[in-house]
């Protein structure tokens, strides 16, 4: 992985519809990331990032949100099909988004620019923080590469809003990255639900990085 070149991915404006699921008692703040600094994900590594900064995740379809949400278990493509979870009350949330600058990490001239593969893009990144002299398997820890190179894209492109790649939950398909620190005027991200009160709508954009509800 060559992390020299991120700054030279070309970048294009994203305008599209996207999925994220939440439980439904999360509905008032969905796409809300005041908490995700302190969250390991594939792409960020709270105990290395500096300065730590906040990620929004969502999905190119319903399923693969609802499997990246860990609503539904299993697999597409083996015998007995994507499994429900146990427990739990989940809403599927449609996103809009309006982004002026994202790199696609799941376009093969994106990872030949920075010498990445799909494998290496969705591959095992928690047991970077579980392996130990106590585990079987010492070694390797630390940070993950997918996680270095989540920072490397943060640090290193400032009007970069965000990035797609593939899904490792479903790797025929996309995830969406967002920066909520790095929106730039005009771009948002922003969904609307029913309630027993009408359409209420919240929103993630410059003036309001961690969201707002506007209706």
């Amino acid at each position: 992985m060559n992390l020299a070149e991120v700054a030279l991915l070309s970048t294009r404006p994203e305008t599209a519809t996207w999925y994220r699921v939440a439980g439904t008692t999360w509905l008032t703040s969905a796409i809300a990331t005041r908490h995700t600094p302190a969250a390991s994900s594939r792409f960020y590594d709270p105990y290395t990032a500096s300065p730590q900064f906040p990620t929004l995740y969502l999905s190119d379809s319903n399923l693969v949100a609802m499997f990246e949400a860990q609503a539904l278990f299993g697999s597409l493509t083996t015998p007995g099909g994507p499994v429900p979870a146990p427990r739990g009350n989940w809403a599927v949330l449609t996103v809009s988004v309006q982004l002026q600058a994202i790199v696609d990490l799941s376009q093969v001239a994106s990872q030949a620019a920075i010498d990445i593969s799909v494998q290496e893009l969705t591959g095992d990144w928690p047991a970077y923080r579980l392996r130990s002299s106590a585990t079987n398997v010492v070694a390797p820890v630390g940070t993950a590469p997918t996680q270095m190179l989540g920072e490397a894209i943060h640090r290193d492109v400032r009007l970069l809003e965000g990035f797609a790649t593939v899904s490792a939950k479903v790797p025929t398909n996309r995830n969406l990255i967002i920066f909520p620190d790095h929106l730039g005027a005009g771009s948002f991200v922003e969904y609307t639900w029913h309630d027993g009160r009408g359409t209420r709508r919240y929103r993630v954009d410059q003036d309001h990085p961690d969201g707002e509800m506007i209706t």
